[in-house]
Order: C-alpha cells, then structure tokens, then sequence
C-alpha cells in the first residue's frame, strides 16, 4: 500500500504543474481520500470516475486487451485524466485546463 507520505508528494508534484485546476484520489469503491476540490465536487467526481473506471475496466478485460492503465476524456474545458492502480485499489484522477 501507498504511504501517506508518498501520497502527498506525488499530489504535491501534480497540483504544481501548470493548467491542473483539481486532483482527486479515490478508491475503487469511491471513498474519497484525498482532493483539493470542495467536498460536493470530490464526492460527485469519485462517483462518476469509480463508475467509468469499472466499466472502462469490463471492456478491457471483455476485449482481452490485458490491463486498463490510463484513461483520458478531452472536454471542451479541458482534460480529465484518470489513472486506476487496481493492485492498490486506487484511482487518480486530474483535471487540466485547456492551454
């Protein structure tokens, strides 16, 4: 399991790259563990993304494509970048501006 330590680093390291506007880490059954979102945004974004991911995950495993590593939505906001670590039961999930 991921150290709390090295958690805050790397969201430490995220957060201070340029054009990311929020950065959330859940688990795989949509707990929120860490965000700098306000609480009603990381509550819905940990839902939808867990949602997303195991579906994302079905398809992947359905297609015989080996395993999900990264996931990544353009909007016309931005990009929403998803990466699951199911060994650690953990999903990262940021969300960038537009350059």
């Amino acid at each position: 399991m991921i150290t709390q330590e090295k958690l805050q680093s790397i969201l430490s390291n995220l957060k201070a790259q340029e054009g990311v506007r929020g950065v959330v880490v859940t688990t795989m059954e949509g707990l929120p563990l860490s965000s700098d979102l306000d609480p009603e945004t990381t509550e819905s974004v940990a839902a939808i993304i867990t949602s997303l991911v195991g579906k994302a995950l079905d398809a992947v495993r359905e297609l015989r494509e080996g395993s999900l590593s990264f996931l990544t939505l353009d909007t016309n906001k931005g990009q929403i970048n998803i990466a699951p670590d199911v060994s650690e039961g953990l999903i990262l999930v940021v969300l960038k501006n537009n350059d």
